[in-house]
């Protein structure tokens, strides 16, 4: 029986496949090392919910029912998108409570929301998110509503091109559309920041410290 020996130009050609093939897993490799993460966002991760509820530092909200989308990371989640009414509360720090006043008229505030997206670290996802109501309910026009509504906040928050970069522990972005002020933007963490966008108002000057995470 003859037997087939290969080339070196067959050889060279094996070489090229292996070491082309082992580019994408050492590119996702390297990119977790450094803590940037590919979000996902499928059918498979649209939940019916019921009574779903959130308390931060100075903004609290809850929604009694709706669809629910959760992005997802190696790590675990880091993007939750609420697409059903809800109620939020925003308080603010005696220091710029006369800001708050004038972006919304009172303080506190409490007014409803239609979609909420939220980013926040995967450990606080599940200790906050983990135990509370939700069946898994595929649904293509929520999956479609929450693709776009994740393209258009994702790259305002955490993020390095199009891979995600996990919030540190108990630091949260929260985007409210409400019909009374619009979009509400929001972060808690070390530093607090709070916006109206239309008609645009800050509430916090930069880099302002949040007096419950000193």
């Amino acid at each position: 029986m003859a037997f087939l020996v290969p080339s070196r130009h067959h050889l060279y050609l094996a070489l090229i496949a292996i070491f082309l093939g082992a580019i994408p897993l050492s590119a996702q490799e390297e990119a977790q090392k450094a803590g940037f993460y590919d979000v996902s966002l499928s059918a498979g991760e649209i939940y019916k919910y019921s009574s779903l509820k959130f308390v931060g530092d100075y903004t609290s909200w809850e929604s009694p029912s709706g669809l629910l989308a959760l992005g997802k990371t190696e790590a675990g989640v880091t993007v939750l998108i609420v697409l059903g009414p809800g109620t939020v509360t925003i308080q603010a720090p005696e220091q710029v409570r006369e800001k708050f006043t004038a972006a919304f008229g009172a303080h506190p505030v409490s007014t409803a929301f239609t979609t909420l997206y939220m980013r926040l670290h995967p450990q606080e996802f599940q200790e906050v998110f983990g135990k509370q109501s939700m069946t898994k309910s595929p649904d293509d026009a929520a999956l479609a509503k929450a693709k776009e509504i994740y393209d258009q906040r994702f790259l305002t928050s955490y993020h390095a091109g199009p891979r995600a970069i996990l919030p540190p522990v108990k630091t949260r972005v929260m985007d409210f559309d409400t019909a009374q002020f619009g979009q509400i933007t929001n972060e808690e963490g070390y530093w607090i920041s709070l916006n109206r966008i239309t008609p645009f108002a800050k509430v916090y000057p930069s880099r302002f410290v949040n007096p419950k995470q000193k």
